[in-house]
């Protein structure tokens, strides 16, 4: 074989050239491959034990499946946010006569919370997070708010609002879906204003509308009158409706009272219906 042909098909073999570069001859160059001898495996020395061996696990110790329900059990008191499951509630009162409350339930998302404040309740869902922040009007001195869960947890927080002496509030309960309001009509001058808490999406629930007006600071008198009002739909047409109303004005004996109205027929849904004279005028005087 030529230096040339020895070389190219070296190229080949290395696998940078083709054997048609070897000057037109065809070549077929195979490289040799290492072989190396086999070798079987001898079964005879072996015996059915060795070949079919298995080993039987023990089963799980019962501390063992003790600790998993431990986990488990600790998992389950903790919060999509990772926070403990533990609800707390906190509440300090504000300018205003104002409580500002705080709940903080992480594991009770959406929960609908009932709250009782002197005789009064409403409900509020909670939201997402699991925490939730509002601003109650005091209706008295001394205030504790009760909060109930849907786990039949119930929290409670007491504080005192000196301030609360130095405001008329009227309060009205509206239980059941679709429920009314307060309306209030005064004079300018004796800057009062209606705060609306809750909502009410079925019979279980309620809302809670109080009327707040500052006396101690009233340059002239007047009268605030007071009405209910509330749309007719298809789900408080031709029922019962449960009320409470709480009044307290400085001077006069703190009131409760409940009452029971029965919507319009199922006729009316569509329409507004304003109850008036059911409640007491609030009469306010000069200081």
């Amino acid at each position: 074989m030529s230096r040339y042909l020895t070389n190219t098909a070296f190229a080949v073999w290395l696998g940078v050239a083709t054997p048609a570069l070897a000057d037109g001859l065809s070549v077929v160059i195979v490289p040799p491959f290492p072989t190396a001898p086999t070798q079987s495996l001898d079964t005879s020395i072996l015996n059915d034990a060795q070949l079919a061996q298995f080993t039987m696990t023990a089963p799980l110790p019962q501390d063992l499946d003790t600790s998993v329900a431990e986990v488990v059990g600790r998992q389950s008191n903790i919060s999509n946010f990772g926070t403990a499951c533990g609800p707390s509630m906190t509440m300090n009162a504000a300018i205003d006569a104002m409580l500002v409350v705080n709940i903080f339930a992480p594991c009770l998302p959406y929960d609908m919370i009932r709250f009782e404040h002197e005789g009064l309740s409403f409900t509020v869902p909670m939201p997402m997070t699991g925490e939730l922040t509002m601003l109650l009007p005091a209706l008295s001195e001394s205030a504790d708010v009760h909060a109930h869960l849907s786990d039949g947890t119930t929290l409670s927080a007491s504080t005192d609002v000196p301030d609360a002496v130095n405001f008329a509030r009227v309060a009205l309960q509206w239980s059941g879906a679709d429920p009314g309001e307060l309306v209030a009509k005064a004079p300018k001058v004796l800057d009062g204003s209606v705060v609306h808490l809750g909502q009410s999406m079925d019979a279980d629930g309620a809302v809670l509308h109080v009327f707040s007006s500052r006396i101690d600071e009233v340059t002239s008198g007047g009268v605030v009158r007071f009405s209910m009002r509330a749309p007719v739909t298809s789900e408080n047409c031709a029922v019962e409706h449960e009320t409470r109303v709480r009044r307290r004005v400085p001077g006069e004996p703190v009131s409760a009272y409940d009452m029971t109205l029965k919507g319009p027929g199922c006729e009316a849904v569509g329409e507004s219906l304003e109850l008036k004279n059911v409640l007491q005028d609030l009469k306010l005087s000069r200081n």
